[in-house]
């Protein structure tokens, strides 16, 4: 049985599955998440230690496999705040 868990990374926290390594996804996720996988488990994926949003942790090894295939891969989108607005040089040099 595969375990597939939907988890709300927040800032800080380091995706890799590394327990050695502090603020990793699998301490946040038992500590912070009130969860204890019953089988090695892996993120879909990674967001950065600074950035928050939703990713999918499973121990089902054909997910994160299928989504790293180039042909299966997704443009990446991200939403930003910032705490001034921005000027068009600013844009064009992003």
């Amino acid at each position: 049985t595969f375990e597939y868990i939907k988890y709300f990374k927040p800032k800080g926290v380091i995706c890799t599955t590394d327990r050695r390594i502090r603020g990793n996804i699998i301490d946040a996720l038992i500590d912070r998440g009130g969860y204890d996988p019953k089988h090695r488990v892996y993120p879909v994926g990674r967001l950065d230690k600074d950035s928050t949003g939703l990713i999918l942790i499973t121990s089902d090894g054909r997910l994160p496999n299928a989504s790293l295939r180039r042909k299966q891969k997704q443009e990446k989108v991200y939403r930003v705040k910032v705490h001034q607005p921005l000027l068009e040089e600013d844009i064009e040099e992003l």
